[in-house]
């Protein structure tokens, strides 16, 4: 008796697993055949591309009707979309971001149904997919991802208009296009990278911008200078130090006009110590354009970091000639000058008795008179920058017995 009420349950459970297995098969069925009536009538469509979209997401679902979820959810886009269009054209009022949204919807969904359908099915079978109808399905919308991410780009939302023209670029690398070659063949994709990455710049998305930039760079009539800047700073925010000095070299190769890239290599070398690597990118700048005093004041700084302190004045003095406001250089102009009474008065004669003394004395004036006058113009030009021109003029006013102008460095000291 106990055997059969096992041999009656066993029963009960198998019976129970090919009930429930039709049952989903024909839910299934149940919301795509729902589904295709709404679409030919356009009746609730939002409401019934998440249906499918949830019937899709269904484990028990098969491949084959997983695609055709995905298919008819984009199709509903598709329809919202032409719907809004109409609005348009009959001049009525139409929602812009739904018209443009749902046309990015229709493109994520169909490439969803065909990733889905190229899987193999339940018993391990590659099924043979024609995606030829994908393709001419999509192609007629194509451009108008493009006036989508431009519409993003103009109400300032750059997340969002990085998606039109993410889109647009990787649907050329999809199944459906890639027989096209359009990466290769169509004109307008490297403009299109060139936005993608303004675009994924404008939105803080490092990885998008090291992704678009090998394109962007190709496109024509653009200040593609930006993107290799764009690229160094990306390459920056992912803290990958080597690419980012490899792209600044690149950059100040082929863009020296371009300031980005040189004052990013002055700026690492100069926070790294590596002073003659510094110096020597400098010198190389000097020899293409030694009429710009950004490049002579680099080799100021580097000079003065390297203790060639005589030489560092010698730059200063040529980048003032090229443009006397230039602050930094006179800055630095006054250091290297204190750098050099400072040194010279450790060797300086102490006896006063002796003549030599008196000579000594009247080179270390000299020099702190060297440093005077462009300290004090950081001042003038700078006069709220306290912390730079105080504490020097301080150490210059007291070494050339300037009472009433030391007492005042003082005062602002204290």
């Amino acid at each position: 008796m106990r055997h059969d009420k096992h041999i009656l349950m066993l029963l009960c459970v198998l019976l129970a697993g090919l009930w429930l297995a039709p049952c989903a098969e024909v839910q299934g069925a149940n919301v795509i055949r729902t589904a295709k009536e709404s679409i030919k009538k356009r009746q609730k469509l939002p409401d019934t591309a998440k249906a499918l979209l949830e019937e899709a997401a269904k484990v028990e679902t098969t491949n084959r009707d997983r695609a055709e979820c995905y298919r008819l959810a984009a199709e509903c886009h598709r329809q919202i979309h032409l719907q809004e269009n109409t609005k348009l054209y009959l001049h009525q009022a139409y929602d812009t971001a739904l018209f443009f949204s749902s046309l990015l919807e229709m493109f994520r969904l169909s490439e969803q149904a065909d990733s889905v359908a190229m899987q193999p099915d339940e018993r391990g079978r590659t099924p043979h997919v024609k995606l030829r109808r994908s393709r001419d399905y999509l192609q007629p919308y194509r451009q108008n991802l493009l006036n989508g991410g431009k519409w993003q780009l103009m109400h300032h939302r750059p997340a969002d208009a990085f998606r039109y023209f993410d889109t647009y670029i990787h649907l050329a690398d999809t199944p459906p296009f890639a027989a096209d070659s359009l990466l290769k063949t169509d004109p307008q994709m490297p403009q299109v990278a060139y936005l993608a990455t303004y675009m994924a710049h404008e939105a803080q998305m490092s990885d998008a911008v090291v992704r678009h930039s090998p394109l962007a760079k190709r496109a024509e009539g653009q200040q593609v200078e930006f993107i290799q800047e764009y690229l160094c700073r990306a390459y920056q925010t992912k803290g990958d130090t080597l690419e980012m000095i490899v792209n600044l070299r690149e950059g100040l190769h082929e863009w020296p006009q371009h300031e980005f890239f040189f004052s990013r290599l002055l700026d690492h070398y100069a926070l790294t110590g590596q002073f003659k690597a510094g110096l020597a990118v400098a010198d190389s700048m000097l020899t293409v354009d030694e009429k710009k005093p950004l490049y002579w004041y680099a080799r100021s700084l580097f000079l003065l970091k390297l203790h060639e302190d005589s030489k560092a004045i010698v730059a200063c003095d040529r980048c003032i000639e090229l443009d006397s406001t230039y602050v930094d250089a006179h800055y630095n102009k006054g250091i290297a000058a204190l750098n050099l009474a400072v040194a010279y008065a450790r060797t300086a004669c102490t006896d006063i008795t002796n003549p030599q003394c008196q000579r000594d004395l009247e080179v270390l004036r000299s020099l702190y008179q060297m440093a005077r006058t462009p300290m004090e113009t950081v001042r003038r030009l700078q006069p709220d920058a306290t912390d730079r021109w105080a504490a020097p003029l301080y150490r210059i006013y007291l070494n050339l017995n300037m009472g009433r102008e030391f007492d005042e460095m003082d005062r602002l000291l204290k």
